[in-house]
């Protein structure tokens, strides 16, 4: 079903040594489009050089892909790893000159550093030293984030661009209203227009059950009932207008249509089977708790925690239990930073909510 949306241009702005960075940055702004565009009535656009920039002479090279590409652009993602650029004659290298552009035209700028490993011999030294300087200089400045991985970084920029994308949205907002009483969230302005709401629903004799039927199926606003009851009836559509069903897993889809393939249809997911959140469960919970019998150790090490003989011998079970779960996920997938640590808890607090738990309890990770 078509819908109206806003269009932000994302420009990824990068040195040379970073391609699949490039790549994944972009399969992030095309995934944000397939899971948030149609809900949030936004799509994103990424913008780079070697697919945005045509051949211009007589110009500085630079001037031209500013003129082309970051005077029109709205966000701009600036990745860096071991390079910081080339120098322009106005700024240290292009994407720093970039940068420079959307920072002084005060529109968001998300900047992050690789953390993946590379061989010490493929450095180029004189590049790293710059690019040291320029995180120097920006760390006082900016928030600046960090991945180790290329799903590490396409998660986080989903994650990044939705905020972006909310804030941007939010402040078009309040630009558009006048100021004081009369604009949304104003106590007396809701309350008119909720009166004049009733008021059009008894003269044009619209039950809540009509009104609620056009809300959820014409304009999608709101989960429908047949996505999150079981079992599915006969007939019964999604929020797409296709059939709903479910999958050889037992995971509850919606068919969609094919563009590519006529008469064939693809799974778009609506809630996952029964058997994929208990794996899931269990695995948040392994990794909280191999977690926090690290932070136990450690406490032991330290001297912070004195222990008896009887505890000691539990913290050797412990040791052995860990070393299974280490054996299990492998020994890079566990140990987060304080963020990811948090996130980890988040989404265990969820599943155990959905498992049974209540809230309070399942807060308690």
């Amino acid at each position: 079903m078509p819908f109206t949306a806003q269009t932000y241009r994302v420009m990824i702005g990068s040195p040379s040594d970073v391609p699949e960075e490039r790549q994944a940055a972009t399969d992030a702004v095309n995934e944000w489009n397939i899971q948030h565009a149609a809900a949030e009535r936004v799509v994103l656009l990424p913008i780079k050089w070697e697919t945005h920039a045509t051949p211009r002479a007589g110009i500085r090279p630079q001037q031209a892909i500013n003129e082309q590409m970051v005077k029109d652009s709205d966000i701009a993602v600036g990745l860096f790893w071991t390079k910081l650029g080339t120098d322009t004659g106005v700024a240290e290298s292009g994407t720093v000159e970039e940068i420079n552009q959307f920072i002084a035209a005060n529109k968001p700028t998300l900047l992050y550093l690789s953390k993946r490993p590379i061989d010490p011999s493929k450095i180029d030294m004189a590049q790293f030293a710059k690019l040291t300087e320029f995180k120097k200089a920006t760390f006082k400045t900016a928030l600046v984030g960090d991945f180790s991985s290329l799903d590490d970084l396409r998660n986080k920029l989903l994650r990044d661009l939705m905020a972006v994308v909310r804030k941007m949205r939010s402040d078009a907002a309040s630009e558009d209203e006048p100021d004081g009483p009369g604009r949304p969230g104003d106590p007396i302005h809701e309350a008119t227009r909720i009166t004049e709401l009733i008021r059009s629903h008894k003269q044009h004799k619209i039950t809540p059950k009509v009104f609620q039927k056009y809300r959820d199926e014409v304009l999608g606003l709101g989960p429908k009932l047949t996505t999150t009851s079981d079992p599915v009836q006969p007939g019964e559509i999604g929020p797409n207008g296709h059939p709903i069903g479910y999958t050889e897993d037992g995971d509850k889809v919606e068919w969609i249509p094919s563009d590519e393939l006529p008469g064939e249809t693809w799974p778009m997911l609506l809630r996952r089977n029964d058997k994929i959140i208990h794996e899931t469960y269990s695995e948040f919970w392994d990794k909280v708790w191999w977690n926090r019998h690290q932070n136990t150790l450690h406490r032991i090490e330290t001297g912070e925690d004195k222990l008896s003989p009887e505890q000691m011998a539990g913290v050797e079970i412990g040791k052995k239990a860990a070393k299974r779960i280490e054996k299990k996920y492998g020994r890079k997938n566990l140990g987060w930073n304080d963020f990811e640590w948090g996130l980890l808890s988040g989404k265990l607090s969820a599943l155990s909510w959905v498992m049974g738990a209540e809230w309070d309890e399942s807060l308690d990770t």
